[in-house]
């Protein structure tokens, strides 16, 4: 039986693993020619970040509320107790990846940061000058690509999949997610999980809520600002990064709740 969640995978620095620098060499060639290809796809552990899926929505044509139902799972990330989204690569009889088409990933272009970087795998620490980030080399056993005679450093590899332009959109959730682990447990009921998920990862829901008169007369935005959020996907994003710091570092959940809890509410209502 095909497991119905995601294994454990971590956002930290790995203390057993040898850790690359940018200057590291290692050898990787992936194409068709090869008889493992697209099979680290048939079981992967893909976690989403909120820069990822408003890719993926945006290429899909599909609004992030209906990305999440159609190709994702959520759980609950153990230390910060914060929501993460993984691909759900369980849910078809057949297993795998659901952009893995005949001829291979077919939203390549669009592909996750965690997809670009393998077979580089990183884990992330919270230092004193902010989130600093750690990368290893996974060699799967099977994977015939790493036996390539196409050699790289970490850094030629990253600029060759487009890593660092997904790094930037990742960048403020992963520090949030390494501070809210440092603190004291999370309150974790399902309101507050669904409350945070829906501003970190269901945008075009997020957006309806900002627009609404009761979250304006606690939120203040002028009118340049909400129309901005109206119409640019990566500006609600940075945004919703930044309301999102302030709940749970500044003004705690009370504000939230206020803001957010009550339009949610109504919305499930109606």
């Amino acid at each position: 039986m095909a497991p119905d969640k995601p294994a454990g995978v971590s956002l930290y620095k790995q203390a057993d693993q040898a850790g690359l620098t940018f200057d590291s060499r290692f050898t990787f060639h992936c194409h068709a020619g090869l008889a493992c290809f697209n099979r680290c796809c048939r079981t992967p552990t893909i976690i989403l970040s909120p820069y990822d899926i408003l890719r993926l929505k945006q290429h899909l044509g599909i609004t992030s509320g209906e990305f999440l139902r159609r190709y994702t799972l959520r759980e609950t990330e153990a230390r910060s107790h914060l929501p993460l989204i993984f691909i759900d690569a369980f849910r078809s009889p057949e297993n795998g990846c659901p952009f893995l088409g005949p001829e291979g990933c077919a939203v390549y272009a669009h592909r996750p940061a965690a997809c670009r970087l393998f077979p580089i795998t990183m884990g992330s620490q919270l230092t004193s000058e902010g989130v600093v980030d750690h990368y290893f080399c996974r060699r799967l056993d099977y994977c015939q690509g790493c036996a390539g005679e196409v050699e790289w450093t970490v850094a030629s590899w990253m600029a060759n999949q487009g890593f660092e332009e997904y790094d930037r959109g990742r960048q403020a959730w992963i520090e949030m997610l390494l501070k809210e682990g440092l603190k004291e447990p999370l309150e974790v009921d399902a309101r507050v999980q669904d409350l945070i998920a829906t501003m970190a990862y269901d945008l075009d829901r997020f957006r309806r809520l900002i627009a609404e008169p009761a979250f304006l007369e606690i939120y203040k935005l002028n009118e340049r600002e909400r129309k901005e959020l109206q119409t640019d996907d990566l500006a609600l994003l940075k945004f919703s990064y930044r309301y999102l710091h302030s709940v749970l570092f500044e003004d705690g959940m009370d504000r939230m709740r206020q803001a957010l809890g009550n339009l949610i509410s109504a919305e499930e209502i109606d």
